[in-house]
This record gives structure tokens, C-alpha cells and sequence, in this order.
């Protein structure tokens, strides 16, 4: 072994130490939202890679009332553990979300939603965030779809800006916005940061 595979070796095995163990209380979740974060079933969210803060608040909510769910255990998920679990989903970055069939049609609706509406919290196509919005690249799109009508019901309170973002908006411009978060890899590649630039 050269010098250079050696400290390759143990960069990665240093990367592996200071991964969270999953903590105790992820094998309850993990038969919804997977081990790593990648649900399961459609409908489900997709919990690999989200921002900590994010997953924290979210429990948090289902707890105290503020975020309704049809989960019973959301309601009773110990709080002591809940930044273990937030933690530890958080830090699934480099597992990848599954594709997701799209309409060509409603994406390019979505994309100029987006672009008016969405752009300024959920950066780079929802690959990054502002204003502690949630990560929300390839995540499930019949979740995101659930999620925006129960913003627009009023059964879930909007979080800052969001009612400003949603004015006006039907539900079937709400579904184009989800099918293009949807559509969207994870991670992006180099080749579309550059597009993404020079449209900029």
C-alpha cells in the first residue's frame, strides 16, 4: 500500500468513527423511514440527510400538539432521544433518495413556481437552505403534496414567509412544485452548479 492509498484508508476509517451510532430509538422509526433515513413506503418522508434543527422542531411539534400527525408514536416519542435521532438521520448524507417518475409537462410549471416562490428558502432546487427551511431535494412527492395542502387547509400553521409564498397558489400549482422538488437529484452534480451560475 502507497502513502496515498494509506491515508486514504484512514481518512475514511476516521470518517466511520465519528458517525453516530444509531441510537436505540431508531429502530422504531426504521420501519417507516429505514435505518438510513430512505422510507420505505410512498407518502412517507424521506429522513436521510435533513438538517438536524429541522428534525428537532418536528418532533417537537408532533409532541406538543402544534404538528398534527396520524402516527401515534410521533406524540410519545421520548424527547430525550430526539437529538440522538436528529442527529443521526442528519449525518445519512451520502445515502442517496430513490428516483421518482415525473411529468415533463407539471415540472416545467413547477420550476417557474419555484423560481418566483420558493427559490429565496429552499436554495439550489431544495438542495440547500435559508431561513431554516427544510431540505427538500428528491424528497417523496405524494408526502410534499400532503404536506403543502395541510399548509394551505390551515391544519398546519405556516412557518415564516410560507403564507406569502403560497398566496394564490391552487392546489394543482402546489402538486407542480412538489413533482419538480421531487424530480430533483440529492446531490446535483458539477455540471448543473454551472448552469445554475451562469442562469444566476
Amino acid at each position: 500500500m502507497n502513502h496515498r492509498s494509506g491515508a486514504l484508508v484512514l481518512a475514511l476509517l476516521a470518517s466511520f468513527a465519528c458517525r453516530a451510532e444509531p441510537p436505540a430509538s431508531i429502530q422504531s422509526c426504521s420501519t417507516c423511514h429505514g435505518t438510513n433515513g430512505i422510507a420505505s413506503e410512498s407518502g412517507t418522508p424521506h429522513l436521510n440527510g435533513q438538517l438536524p434543527a429541522f428534525l428537532r422542531d418536528a418532533m417537537k411539534a408532533y409532541a406538543n400538539g402544534s404538528r398534527p400527525t396520524a402516527v401515534e408514536q410521533h406524540k410519545t416519542f421520548p424527547l430525550s432521544e430526539v437529538e440522538a435521532m436528529a442527529q443521526f438521520y442528519g449525518e445519512q448524507k451520502d445515502v442517496a433518495r430513490p428516483k421518482q417518475d415525473a411529468d415533463r409537462t407539471i415540472l416545467a410549471k413547477g420550476e417557474k413556481i419555484y423560481g418566483n416562490r420558493c427559490a429565496d428558502c429552499h436554495i439550489d432546487d431544495g438542495r440547500d437552505s435559508d431561513k431554516d427551511a427544510p431540505l427538500v431535494a428528491a424528497q417523496d412527492k405524494e408526502f410534499m403534496t400532503t404536506q403543502a395542502l395541510l399548509f394551505k387547509s390551515g391544519v398546519r400553521k405556516f412557518p415564516f414567509m410560507m403564507d406569502d409564498s403560497y398566496r394564490g397558489l391552487s392546489n394543482e400549482d402546489l402538486a407542480a412544485v412538489a413533482e419538480y422538488f421531487a424530480a430533483q437529484d440529492q446531490f446535483g452534480s458539477a455540471g448543473e452548479k454551472k448552469k445554475r451560475r451562469k442562469r444566476q
